[in-house]
């Protein structure tokens, strides 16, 4: 059987881990349960059991308290003889009531059950598999690096660690001494291999500082010193100074590995999750759980130690974002505010101390002024530092609308291409240049953990990549993506601003151009027929007036359909009748419409018949034209036919006269239709006049 070509998948791992947890759990459950149990009244103290008094240190959570061994041993001689007495059938056991009275009663002793465990066992449970958990999640992920299997294992030994002490830890009165000195080893055990582990993991990530087989050194050190601590060996209590030196170690491989890991800033932020939990987890535990007692505020810490296990679960958590690298670029935001409320703890506390030293006999008034201190000084000082260092470090969008615009009025694509790699190069001072992505993202997205930033497609320039933000010296961040999509907002509507322009001048170079064909020219081709001076000069003074509103367009001018109608009848008719045609409009036809046409429609309408009229005089031969104008619901539809020559709308040699019709009729949102037949030719075409169409004519 080939072993080299067996794999775990990531799936196996996790579950795995979850099984791992749950078997863990239920042997401390099964360990915990199996002891006589009864049912005192909550709250009390116990202080005699038969015969045997209780001293304070027989009630201790955590015996590890006691500093020597010796005395630990003594401890567990007498957890034996608390504990016989509990086996018996009936129990005496006189207790102090949370009113300070002293009760004596007989209490028969019964199994405990699984609902008779505290809170604080299961949340030593908790904290045990929370740790295998979040282990086997890493080593699912990253399981080949050697950084994630350190992690891996500081959540297993934790675990060890945790639901050791959640059995001792929650004990009704007593445990035998040689379980409890047991459960007591395990617990070592768990916390000295914990921190082999994080000696490796800090040895081993973000970047190996020696070879692996260099792990074995702490392993075999630290194992010496778990050996003595097991066998008991000496007086001192050997944990104590393996704890202590594991986070000495730990800390200087912390700071070699900040250093090693100058100008990636990526291994940097990933130690920045390491260093900010921890010092969270730490700065929690001192301040809650050690600092109350030792400085007179508390004869014990805010929480027990039972609790204090979870400030282990929010290192770990800060351990695991490092090691996968989670949102590392989003890590800037924050941390500032978290060394700063750090800083105002640190204060405080530091501030209370030094004034303990001074005003010893009082405590409370000492705390006072410290707070005081802390209000006048520290936060006025946070805020000049929040200011100053939280400002943001991304050039704003707005400073750069120039180049933006300078990019949208490039008269090349290569050139706005070009400019807009200078643009992004210059606002996020990236320290490569810009990369060109031939299958860019829908939106603006953070790549290679921080490294890299993702541009899409924008106004029909190609997605680009960009790299090492700032020269190298951070990675992008969320602020990065929003002033990036800001960015590619302006551009759009820069250049589509640009494009509409030109589209407008285009539509306007073409609308005088149909007004000059349609309405001059046919207004100047009345004026050459004309034969009598005075006709001649009016109709080029009409002219002139219909070039000017050609020019200026009277956009804001209204008229009414009949004032329209009878000012086009009169004109068509003096134009016809110069070539021998009738017209033969009644006026009576012509429907009473309060609708405002506006200046638009008009001189569409307009100029849709002053082309027809010219046609007919041009080319039609013909004696005769009808022209009827009639309403039908919202709609105007207008009738023009001649008695002249007949043509084929479908073969006739188009114009610009016939194609300018159908361009303004289009533009009105009408429907026109070309007729020819023996007897004649003609157009006919209908308009909206009360609806939106009308506006936009």
């Amino acid at each position: 059987m080939n072993f080299s070509s067996f794999r775990i998948t990531p799936l196996s791992i996790v579950g795995v881990s979850v099984f791992l947890a749950l078997v863990m759990s239920m042997v401390s459950v099964i360990v915990a349960v199996n002891r006589p149990f009864m049912d005192l009244p909550k709250g009390v103290t116990v202080i005699k059991v038969e015969d045997f008094e209780l001293i304070p240190s027989d009630r201790l959570i955590e015996p590890d308290h006691l500093g020597t061994y010796p005395k630990l041993t003594k401890f567990f001689a007498r957890q034996t003889e608390i504990a016989e007495r509990l086996e018996k059938a009936q129990v005496e056991v006189t207790f102090e009531t949370l009113e300070g009275k002293q009760q004596t009663n007989v209490y028969a002793p019964r199994p405990r059950a699984v609902s008779d465990l505290p809170f604080p066992f299961w949340f030593q449970q908790a904290v045990g598999i929370f740790g295998v958990l979040m282990a086997g999640w890493v080593m699912s992920l990253k399981g080949r690096e050697w950084g994630a299997r350190m992690f891996a294992l500081t959540g297993l030994f934790l675990a060890v660690s945790a639901m050791a002490a959640a059995v001792y830890s929650t004990r009704q009165i007593a445990l035998p001494g040689d379980q409890f000195g047991i459960l007591s080893r395990i617990n070592h055990f768990g916390s000295g291999a914990f921190g082999i582990a994080l000696v490796g993991l800090f040895m081993m990530y973000p970047r190996p500082i020696v070879r692996p087989i260099w792990l074995l050194l702490p392993l075999g050190v630290y194992g010496v010193g778990l050996v003595l601590e097991m066998l008991y060996v000496g007086e001192e209590l050997w944990i104590n100074l393996i704890i202590s030196t594991q986070l000495i170690i730990s800390i200087i491989f912390g700071v070699l590995q900040w250093r090693r890991s100058k100008g990636n800033q990526l291994d940097r932020a990933g130690l920045r999750w390491f260093f900010l939990f921890c010092l969270i987890g730490c700065t929690l535990f001192i301040c809650l759980s050690v600092l109350p007692p030792v400085l007179g505020l508390a004869e014990q810490g805010v929480i027990s130690q039972s609790y204090a296990f979870g400030f282990f679960n929010l290192m770990q958590i800060g351990l695991a974002l490092g090691v996968v690298r989670w949102r590392v670029f989003d890590l800037d935001r924050y941390a500032y505010f978290i060394w700063l409320w750090l800083a105002g703890v640190f204060l405080i506390f530091a501030t209370d101390f030094l004034l303990l030293l001074w005003l010893s006999n009082q405590p409370l008034t000492s705390l006072a002024i410290a707070l005081v201190i802390a209000s006048f000084l520290y936060f006025p000082l946070r805020q000049f530092l929040l200011i100053k260092i939280l400002s943001p470090k991304t050039p704003r969008p707005s400073e750069h609308i120039p180049d933006v615009f300078e990019v949208a009025l490039a008269p090349t694509k290569r050139l706005q291409g070009a400019r807009w790699d200078r643009l992004l190069k210059d606002f996020f001072s990236t320290a490569s240049t810009v990369v060109e992505l031939k299958a860019p993202p829908a939106v603006v997205q953070i790549a290679d953990n921080g490294l890299s930033l993702l541009i899409p497609m924008v106004s029909g320039l190609e997605g680009r990549k960009l790299q090492y933000a700032d020269g190298g010296r951070r990675l992008f961040n969320s602020a990065d993506v929003t002033a990036a999509g800001v960015l590619i907002q302006m551009l759009g509507v820069a250049h589509d601003s640009h494009v509409a322009y030109e589209r407008g001048v285009t539509v306007e170079r073409d609308r005088i151009s149909r007004d000059v064909h349609d309405n001059i020219g046919a207004q100047l081709l009345s004026a050459l027929h004309t034969p009598e001076n005075t006709n001649k000069d009016a109709l080029l003074r009409e002219t002139l007036a219909d070039l000017r509103l050609i020019i200026s367009d009277g956009f804001s001018a209204k008229f009414n359909l009949a004032d329209v109608a009878a000012d086009l009848r009169v004109e068509m008719a003096d134009r016809l009748e110069i070539h021998d045609i009738g017209l033969d409009w009644p006026m009576a036809t012509v429907p009473k419409c309060d609708a405002a046409l506006p200046y638009l429609f008009v001189n569409n309408l307009r100029s849709i018949l002053r082309e027809v009229t010219s046609n007919t005089i041009k080319h039609s031969g013909a004696t005769r034209m009808q022209v009827s104008l009639t309403q039908k619901g919202d709609s105007i539809e207008i009738h023009i036919r001649d008695n002249g020559a007949a043509f084929d709308p479908q073969t006739v040699k188009r114009g610009a006269g016939l194609d300018n019709i159908a361009a303004r009729v289009k533009a009105m949102k009408g429907n026109l239709a070309f007729e020819s037949d023996q007897d004649g030719s003609g157009v006919k075409f209908e308009v909206p006049i009360k609806s939106g169409a009308v506006q936009g004519a």
